[in-house]
């Protein structure tokens, strides 16, 4: 077997190998899509089955078990794409796969949590505890395919759609707290805090999302926070948090608080779906110019070694001593007094190397924003096992912080990894 293999050959292959890998990325999306459709589908679960709870199992079992039926279906389209998924992307690390392996017990376990609520052995608190529990893995799933995407433009839209998925969640628990505060027929204080930190999230991501979405989507979001749905949302969500403690309320707002939650719910998932749906197209453009640029560059290569004379090398410029060494390893951009033609293999280098170079510049404040929620994670992680608290009281401890330090959420994040890392 021949060994040789040439600078032309390495240069065709990068070409090839970023084909493939826009291919492993559309595949991802792919499975991104059906990670939306089971979330999406667990959130209904969720908030039937707590206004199942609410009403002591005497309303909405006929609607919960439609919903149960059609999430069935949905959890084996699920597990058909994560099977594709593995299969074709080789890249998928470890730490994912401890992720995927504890979604896959969770949904294992699903049947029991069910029968629970049948029965009505589960509390209002435990329910909705353990399908967010589901959701929140499934979201942090996603999260971990943003941060192993390396092209900028899909990683970005990742972290858009990432925002926009956690805004809807947490708009879902609002559903599942508020239909569960109007069944019970009054208000309680403990679940009326939780809506009001529910609402500071949605705040949070919905600022995220806008940060990182393109003028399209922040116009499509706020079309919608001005439509006549979210306004008539706001009616009732303030009827919610401004009632005092024991407040009687009308058990039959349930339905109306359910329904425009719900469409509200709709209407944050036909923006996700645009969302992906823009991925897709992006991907298809961006296979269709990398596979014109493989072609000009096999015609150019050809070009370059027909001109090429047969007793002398094809490019002698990678030991041109009057270009400095730095240069000629990074391969900056041409200057016209160096002394090296612009048709040659240098300069197809140059050309790839730039390309990389403002990829990668494009990807620095999509990975810093990657690494902040990181270490805010992590110190949330912290403070609940430290403290003995809940997520949502782990980043409201940290953003209270915050305030009082005049900082930001992730210096203050920072600061408690650090102060853990000290010595006692």
């Amino acid at each position: 077997m021949s060994t040789d293999i040439s600078p032309e050959q390495t240069i065709v292959l990068a070409k090839i190998r970023h084909i493939e890998e826009l291919e492993r990325l559309d595949t991802c999306i792919q499975f991104v899509e059906s990670i939306g459709q089971i979330i999406h589908q667990v959130q209904a679960e969720r908030g039937a089955s707590c206004l199942y709870l609410a009403s002591a199992g005497k309303r909405f079992a006929p609607e919960r078990a439609d919903i149960i039926t059609q999430n069935q279906a949905t959890e084996a389209g699920f597990r058909q794409a994560l099977q594709q998924h593995l299969h074709l992307d080789l890249l998928t690390d470890a730490r994912q796969l401890t992720l995927i392996s504890w979604i896959l017990l969770g949904f294992d376990q699903l049947v029991s949590l069910r029968h629970q609520v049948t029965l009505q052995k589960i509390s209002f608190a435990d329910c909705i505890e353990s399908y967010s529990r589901l959701i929140s893995s499934l979201i942090a799933l996603i999260f971990e395919i943003s941060d192993s995407s390396v092209n900028s433009k899909i990683s970005t839209c990742l972290l858009t759609l990432y925002n926009l998925v956690q805004t809807k969640e947490f708009a879902g628990q609002e559903r599942a707290v508020g239909s569960y505060i109007f069944g019970s027929g009054s208000v309680q204080l403990a679940h009326q805090q939780r809506l009001l930190e529910l609402i500071a999230q949605q705040d949070r991501h919905t600022e995220l999302f806008c940060q990182f979405g393109n003028n399209e989507l922040r116009a499509s979001w706020n079309t919608l926070q001005v439509s006549g749905l979210f306004r008539q949302h706001q009616q009732l969500r303030t009827k919610l948090t401004t009632a005092k403690d024991q407040q009687p309320l009308k058990p039959s707002d349930a339905d109306i608080w359910f329904d425009l939650c719900s469409q509200k719910q709709a209407s944050i998932w036909q923006l996700q779906c645009e969302l992906i749906q823009k991925m897709h197209d992006m991907l298809e453009v961006l296979a269709h110019k990398a596979k014109h640029d493989l072609e000009y560059t096999q015609e150019y290569l050809q070009a370059i070694t027909a001109k090429a004379s047969p007793n002398t090398t094809l490019d002698g410029t990678f030991f041109n001593l009057s270009i400095p060494v730095e240069s000629a390893l990074s391969f900056h951009a041409h200057d016209s007094a160096q002394a090296y033609p612009m048709a040659s293999m240098i300069s197809l280098l140059q050309q790839q190397s730039r390309q990389i170079a403002d990829m990668e510049g494009e990807l620095s404040d999509t990975r810093k924003a990657l690494s902040e929620r990181k270490q805010i994670e992590r110190a949330k992680g912290l403070l609940m096992s430290r403290l003995g608290i809940d997520e949502m009281e782990a980043y409201k401890t940290l953003r209270n912080l915050a305030m009082e330090q005049k900082r930001k959420i992730i210096d203050v994040a920072e600061n408690v990894l650090t102060q853990q890392k000290l010595p006692s």
